[in-house]
């Protein structure tokens, strides 16, 4: 395993074995790969430049996960993204359902940043299309949502994800093409642009 890896599965340790602080230190672990999936699905698009509501999301879905983690006791790795990348599709959901009733205010930043591209490259443009992403992904067979979840939500490379996933790399490759396709699929062929 690499070290982030080998890291990881040293607090899943702790936990089993009672420790609360692992706990915390877990939490930690998903803060940056949180935020960076809330800035993606924020920075982008006409509608959501700069929003203020990134932080929300992160802290959201991080109570999320440090509540779900006193209940439960991932053994692995592999159990831990799954959990932590529910955590966080769900918060993301529920923010787009929340904003196709209206009931998320936000204030759209006209200048966006230097470093983004003014062109969505095709990802999701707006809350809407975000929340219903997420809730494909939800819908995909568990082998392919277990490798997303790892590629997309972790962060992990292919040969990291083979290795946490106990399999091959070209078994790995095999269920990530999978998955971009039924999810190219179910989003009529609005296939966001994702590093995997």
């Amino acid at each position: 395993m690499g070290a982030s890896t080998e890291n990881l599965q040293a607090l899943l340790d702790q936990l089993q074995s009672g420790n609360d602080s692992a706990r915390d230190a877990l939490v930690q672990h998903s803060v940056d790969r949180f935020r960076a999936l809330a800035r993606r699905m924020f920075s982008r698009g006409s509608d959501l430049r700069k929003l203020d509501e990134t932080d929300d999301v992160l802290q959201k879905a991080l109570v999320r996960l440090h509540r779900a983690l006193a209940h439960v006791r991932p053994p692995d790795v592999r159990s831990y993204v799954g959990l932590a990348a529910r955590q966080i599709r769900w918060v993301l959901r529920d923010l787009a359902r929340q904003a196709a009733r209206g009931k998320v205010v936000y204030t759209p930043d006209p200048t966006p940043p230097a470093e983004e591209p003014t062109d969505p490259a095709g990802e999701p443009s707006d809350l809407l299309e975000w929340g219903e992403f997420h809730e494909k992904i939800d819908s995909l067979p568990d082998e392919e949502r277990e490798t997303f979840d790892l590629l997309v939500y972790e962060g992990l490379s292919q040969p990291e994800a083979a290795e946490v996933l106990n399999t091959s790399l070209r078994t790995i490759k095999r269920r990530w093409q999978r998955a971009r396709l039924l999810l190219r699929d179910a989003l009529r062929g609005e296939w966001p642009s994702l590093e995997g």
